[in-house]
């Protein structure tokens, strides 16, 4: 029966939001700093964090879906709403801040309309043109993704382990096929990075590990914990160093390279017994994980307004820059607790009573 909530993963979180954070601090680049232009090169590979993000999503909803049913409550309508409670408030909110903020930037007409809409329904990541579906607040592409990944597990969930590791191998045929053989008419940076049909690989990679971890778990000590966790930790800075510095092909960056590393990391920590655990267990820790989704809503909006006002006030200079970056960081990490607290936390209470009293008492 699963019934222990696992701190490691929900901290994990924020280090993975951390990670999108600093793959958007490009400026760093133009740093005349040999040393943070080193760091901004590994820093780039922080678009990893989703691919992170997806895993661990196949993983916690697949546990939670389990858990539920096993204490005879939940069915798929309640999953679906609940999901959909769980997101769609926090990215209606960034999407009206992000369009007060950068109003200028559109004009209305039936194109921008449209894209407005696609954004509003959570349906841009479909359309292979960036300028959908990085319109508006260009991180809820993401939240696109997941949708249709919540969608797709009330059918995923039903089928047999052997079916699922059958459609996960005929995704990740088609990924390899596409490296090999690319297409001229498909863009390829929408097609491994944001097209929803492949990135369901990692989710549905997440709900196989939960289906292991769930099967039967393994009797090994804290000490053999401990050297997993940081065995996983350090395969990790070997995928980054390679990725960053021996692949250049960013069709096979964007997803594949990095997922058995993030798969690893997600089983080995779903177990919550090592050192690395515990420590990610305090919590204030816990807490920024249970923010990091209204971190990872805003952070690219704050970081655009903050280096808009750098720019407009010809604030240059390399010590300014990197200033600049902490404080979007910090600026990011303030707002998304507030957020969590003071928003996304009462919202989804509200919604969900209101739903359950629909549900079950009338």
């Amino acid at each position: 029966m699963l019934n222990k909530h696992i701190y490691s993963l929900t901290s994990l979180r924020f280090f993975a939001a951390a990670g999108v954070f600093l793959h958007h601090l490009g400026v760093l680049n133009s740093v005349d700093n040999s040393i943070v232009k080193e760091f901004a090169k590994y820093f780039f590979s922080g678009y990893a964090g989703v691919t992170f993000f997806y895993i661990l999503s196949g993983f916690i909803i697949s546990y939670s879906f389990k858990k539920h049913k096993e204490n005879g409550f939940f069915d798929s309508k309640d999953f679906i709403f609940f999901r959909v409670a769980r997101i769609f408030p926090v990215h209606w909110l960034t999407l009206l801040l992000s369009f007060f903020v950068f109003s200028h930037l559109y004009s209305i007409d039936f194109l921008h309309l449209t894209t407005l809409l696609l954004n509003i329904f959570l349906l841009h990541a479909f359309v292979p043109l960036d300028g959908v579906y990085f319109s508006y607040n260009p991180v809820s592409w993401s939240l696109s993704c997941e949708l249709f990944f919540y969608c797709s597990f009330v059918f995923l969930v039903v089928l047999r382990t052997r079916f699922l590791l059958y459609l996960l191998a005929v995704i990740i045929s088609l990924q390899f096929y596409f490296i090999f053989y690319p297409q001229d008419y498909m863009p390829s940076h929408w097609l491994f990075y944001i097209n929803p049909f492949f990135r369901i690989n990692g989710f549905i990679i997440g709900m196989l590990l939960c289906r292991l971890h769930a099967s039967k778990p393994p009797s090994l000590s804290i000490h053999i914990f401990s050297f997993l966790e940081m065995l996983s930790i350090i395969l990790f800075g070997m995928t980054l160093y390679i990725a960053t510095n021996s692949i250049s092909d960013m069709n096979l960056r964007y997803d594949l390279l990095f997922t058995p590393v993030m798969a690893l990391i997600v089983f080995i920590f779903s177990y919550d017994k090592g050192f690395f655990s515990k420590v990610l267990s305090h919590r204030y820790f816990i807490l920024l994980g249970e923010a990091s989704f209204s971190f990872y809503m805003i952070h690219l909006i704050v970081i655009r307004v903050i280096f808009k006002i750098a720019s407009d006030k010809h604030i240059e200079s390399s010590v300014a820059i990197i200033s600049m970056s902490l404080i979007a960081f910090a600026v990011s990490v303030l707002g998304s607790v507030v957020i969590f607290k003071l928003f996304e936390v009462p919202v989804n209470k509200k919604l969900r009573n209101r739903w359950l009293k629909i549900r079950y008492e009338n």
